[in-house]
C-alpha cells in the first residue's frame, strides 16, 4: 500500500489497518519459522507498511497538537473590571 493511499484513509481506518497488519505479520513470522511461507520477503513488505502507517499516524498527531497550541487565543488585555 502506498503512503498516499494511507493518507486518504480516515484515522479509525488507519488504526484498524495497523492492527490487521500486525496480525498478518505475526502469522507470517509463524509461517516462516514453520517453513510454510513461499516468499519470506512478504515479511519485509508488511513491516514497511506498518512503519508507514505509524509514521502517518504520528504526523497527524503532531499536526493536531500544533494546531491546538497555535489556535486562537483570547486577548487578555483590554477593559479592566
Amino acid at each position: 500500500m502506498r503512503a498516499s493511499e494511507m493518507r486518504e484513509m480516515m484515522p479509525d481506518e488507519r488504526h484498524t489497518r495497523l492492527e490487521d497488519l500486525k496480525e498478518e505479520l505475526r502469522g507470517l513470522r509463524f509461517g516462516h519459522v514453520m517453513q510454510q511461507i513461499s516468499n519470506p520477503l512478504e515479511i519485509r513488505d508488511v513491516r514497511r507498511d506498518i512503519a508507514r502507517l505509524k509514521t502517518i499516524i504520528a504526523e497527524e498527531a503532531r499536526k493536531a497538537g500544533a494546531e491546538e497550541s497555535a489556535g486562537p487565543t483570547e486577548d487578555a488585555g483590554g477593559e479592566e473590571a
